[in-house]
């Protein structure tokens, strides 16, 4: 048996009489204010004791006698030196003691308890550890991580606390603990491959707080509308404490969420390494519209390196709900089929709740200009220069173009620049406006279409063009309203008609230019649209 021999009954406690050499050790227990222990539990261990797996117990002792109903307690103190613990509900006492010096122990005043979790480290070949005290009789198994908890220890007193193998039962590791009454600790200790640290907000820990940790550029695998923001990889203790495994290079996002917070941030490998706390904040819902596709009914709408996924309306209006507000996120739009067609950058403040009216820059020509032509007509127009050159009065890179018309009747000579916007067509139903810088010595006009060699051929092609604006030698921002549109290929002015005729499916984006000799474009703006 695990208790010592010389322990005797409680019930033979008055009346126990040692052998040769015993020392008779008395004592009184008291908590609080001085009011008894009435039965306290009492137990005595070697100094080095440590439980067998096959008695596992959250006790913290199971008692060898019991204190009487005054607090009074006595037995034969063993040789050597050896640990006394006492418990009495909520409350104990532990200390090392000695037969030879330590006959009369007086009142011993029984303190409020603490408790002390973590996580261990589990060696390999090991599923999970076992954790406990010397001295003492409380064991306790720790999960896969190698979290445990040992919810009922003595204060004021150095412990040894002790870990235990999961396959072979041996100490393979000790830690010496000091705790304050009813102080709940969490330790941070040393494990082989793992990452702590702890979620907090508003300087409280956030108990059983959920983790994911998705690559940065993860996008969800199915379509679905998906209202939870992260699908859970794990739980915080109830100190909001995590321990995950150690990750390989790379870039991640790192989100934990609780109730209406959120943090969550692209971290490298190395930096989730060196994490201590992450503090949650208030989430918010985010709001805006997409252009869809010609002919699409709705589009789906996630944010990289999260779960959440919307669906759009016919509209293309969406909403984010929950979102993390502490870190830049970029959302992403894909079609039906999987097909990503815009990503957009956002940063939502805390608690915000508002409509992100969209818009894109499709032209700033500081990039991608592959696509972008420069035309006449095909009867003697001529293009003299065409490039995408520094400005210094913009900062940047502009297009310009120079040119010599045949006449001056812009009806039958012409010179226009643009670009394929979709071959599929964008449902422009709700842009508002574009703008755009331009200067030269002519006469511009912005026109959108939706044209095709069959569609000219058949007399089909569509057309929804501004007036004139003219030139002049600086830069000036042009604004085009949708509703300014009216003007179809036969250059006659019918706003409603040619705008409606031709918004659900548009295609290509043109500036043609009359009279002048050159001219120059910048930083063209759709309002209204996102794609």
């Amino acid at each position: 048996m695990k208790r010592l021999a010389c322990i005797f009954s409680a019930l033979m406690l008055w009346n126990c009489s040692g052998g040769p050499g015993s020392e008779t050790t008395n004592g009184f227990a008291y908590v609080g204010n001085g009011e008894a222990a009435s039965y306290a539990s009492v137990a005595i261990r070697s100094v080095d004791y440590t439980t067998s797996v096959y008695e596992a117990t959250n006790a913290l002792v199971e008692a060898d006698f019991y204190a009487d109903a005054n607090g009074y307690f006595s037995f034969e103190a063993p040789d050597g030196e050896y640990r006394l613990t006492i418990v009495h509900g909520g409350s104990a006492y532990t200390g090392l003691f000695s037969a030879s010096r330590d006959t009369d122990l007086g009142s011993i005043n029984l303190e409020p308890t603490a408790s002390l979790g973590g996580y261990a480290e589990i060696p390999d070949s090991c599923e999970f550890v076992w954790v406990g005290v010397r001295g003492m009789d409380e064991l306790v198994r720790s999960d896969s991580t190698g979290r445990f908890q040992l919810s009922q220890l003595p204060s004021n007193d150095s412990l040894q606390v002790y870990f235990l193998r999961g396959d072979d039962n041996s100490v393979y590791d000790n830690l010496s603990v000091k705790l304050k009454p009813n102080e709940s600790e969490v330790v941070d200790l040393p494990s082989k491959g793992k990452i702590k640290f702890v979620a907090v907000a508003g300087g409280k820990t956030v108990p059983f707080a959920s983790l994911a940790i998705r690559k940065s550029d993860a996008r969800v695998d199915s379509l679905r509308v998906n209202n939870v923001v992260v699908e859970v990889d794990a739980y915080a203790d109830k100190f909001g404490a995590f321990a995950i495994d150690s990750l390989k290079s790379g870039n991640y996002r790192l989100t934990v969420t609780q109730s209406g917070l959120a943090y969550s941030k692209e971290l490298t490998a190395k930096q989730i390494a060196a994490l201590d706390t992450v503090e949650l904040q208030e989430t918010s819902n985010y709001m805006s519209r997409v252009t869809l596709h010609a002919g699409d009914k709705f589009a789906w709408v996630g944010v990289y390196g999260l779960d959440v996924m919307t669906k759009t309306n016919e509209e293309g209006v969406f909403s984010l709900p929950m979102l993390p507000s502490n870190d830049t996120l970029e959302f992403y739009v894909v079609d039906k089929n999987k097909n990503l067609y815009v990503t957009k950058h956002i940063a939502p403040s805390k608690g915000s709740a508002h409509f992100d009216t969209p818009s894109v820059v499709w032209q700033d020509f500081e990039k991608d200009t592959a696509n972008w032509y420069f035309s006449v007509d095909s009867i003697g127009s001529k293009i003299l220069y065409k490039a995408f050159e520094a400005d210094k009065e913009r900062k940047s890179k502009v297009f310009h173009g120079k040119y010599s018309l045949v006449g001056t009747n812009s009806y039958y000579g012409w010179v226009v620049t643009g670009t394929l916007l979709c071959v599929q067509g964008w449902n422009l139903s709700s842009l508002d406006s574009i703008s755009f810088y331009a200067k030269g010595s002519g006469q511009i006009r912005l026109s959108l279409e939706n044209w095709d060699r069959q569609s000219e051929v058949a007399g089909q092609s569509l057309k929804a063009s501004s007036e004139w604006k003219s030139l002049g030698p600086k830069w000036t921002r042009y604004v085009v309203k949708a509703e300014d549109l009216c003007y179809n290929s036969q250059d006659v002015s019918n706003c409603y008609f040619t705008w409606n005729s031709l918004k659900d499916d548009v295609r290509q984006m043109h500036f043609f230019v009359q009279n002048g000799t050159e001219f120059y474009l910048d930083d063209i703006v759709l309002y209204g649209a996102l794609f």
